[in-house]
């Protein structure tokens, strides 16, 4: 069952996420594996949301260098990650992630937590896990994970110790092609509105906020990507080579001097328009917006919308009315640009992908308020 990801049929129009013939039951034979930073809240609250959303992405990147060619499920969450990994490729992604756990605690002071649940176990229990394929463009794709078992399966991971992965070799961790070069790029509509919504047993309510926004935005929901190429502007050398020494063990190693060239060049093409020799850099520039993940589902529906202030109440007007009638939980966070964390393979189309938060908190300080109001809900 290997090959189980990469057989699954794709789909492109995001809120098809609600039909029930595009998912497929995750194998039992398979894991899940969920990480993220003990204390996330804290270190945003100190300002340190771009190591945090840093480190989240690094989960995925080293994820998928652990696993070469075979394609597996991933969902970004902003201080972490969840992947779907066949078990026989377990214990060789966990420790590559436990060694990005001591890069995270040396260089980054933050402290990575890397959790392991058997979907047969999950089953035992009474949960479930299906796994859909959207596709975000031409040979890029992302998994959409529904059923409770993700939730069930963090749940664990943070209550219980043993399920926490221990490591028993220190393996070296290899973060090319993970990049952090763009600044925080501003709204240009009004504001950038993280949502976190799950409904309460009714998955309806999911179809008729997917409504909502085509109301809102008659003209697609890309019209609220908040990759805006266009007023997006790269980091100075000296930023980018202060962000890229904490990727490294050494900066003595030939792995960061390239890295280093690679910025300088970068630079002169990205921020002072130096003429790129090999490759297209407007053409992978105005490619970012299609290749970004600022919509996405893991029984959590996750957004990140550059949106007006009128189209953010109604938004938070929806929300909060379904709400007070039982029909969903949700938390919201607004703030004036967003953040983009890349993971670059190649230059080419589907040869990147571009994880998207907001800034100053984004998806963890909207879930304070979706836990909130579960909380509130359980007493």
């Amino acid at each position: 069952m290997t090959q189980f990801y990469q057989g699954l049929k794709t789909f492109r129009e995001f809120h098809r996420f609600t039909d029930d013939s595009l998912y497929a039951e995750a194998p039992a034979d398979w894991s899940v594996i969920i990480t993220d930073i003990k204390g996330s809240t804290k270190a945003i609250g100190e300002g340190r949301y771009k190591d945090v959303n840093t480190i989240g992405a690094a989960c995925i990147v080293v994820a998928r260098k652990a696993l070469g060619k075979i394609e597996v499920p991933f969902v970004f969450g902003g201080d972490g990650a969840t992947l779907l990994v066949p078990q026989e490729h377990v214990i060789k992604v966990c420790e590559d992630l436990a060694s990005l756990k001591t890069l995270s605690r040396e260089n980054f002071n933050l402290e990575l937590r890397v959790g392991v649940v058997a979907v047969s176990e999950l089953k035992v229990l009474g949960h479930r896990i299906e796994v859909g394929k959207f596709e975000l463009t031409a040979g890029r794709t992302i998994a959409i994970l529904r059923g409770d078992g993700v939730s069930a399966a963090e749940k664990i991971i943070k209550n219980d110790p043993a399920y926490e992965y221990k490591a028993t070799v220190e393996n070296q961790v290899s973060l090319e092609g993970l990049s952090c070069r763009w600044n925080p790029i501003p709204s240009k509509r009004g504001k950038i509105l993280t949502v976190l919504m799950v409904t309460r047993g009714n998955a309806q309510v999911y179809a008729q906020f997917m409504q909502e926004l085509t109301r809102l935005f008659p003209e697609g929901i890309n019209a609220a990507n908040p990759v805006n190429v266009d007023v997006a502007s790269y980091k100075s050398v000296r930023q980018l080579l202060k962000d890229e020494r904490k990727l490294h063990g050494s900066t003595l190693s030939m792995a960061f001097i390239a890295r280093a060239l690679e910025i300088l060049y970068a630079v002169l093409v990205f921020k002072y328009k130096f003429p790129a020799i090999f490759f297209d850099a407007k053409a992978y520039a105005s490619s970012m917006q299609m290749h970004s993940d600022f919509r996405k589902f893991d029984d959590t529906l996750r957004m990140v919308l550059d949106c007006s202030l009128s189209e953010i109440s109604a938004i938070k007007s929806f929300l909060e009315q379904g709400y007070q009638r039982g029909d969903l939980f949700y938390g919201t966070f607004e703030t004036q640009s967003c953040l983009m964390t890349c993971f670059v393979e190649g230059l080419g189309q589907g040869q990147h992908i571009h994880f998207i938060d907001s800034e100053n908190g984004g998806y963890a300080a909207a879930a304070v308020g979706l836990k909130r109001q579960i909380s509130t809900a359980s007493r």
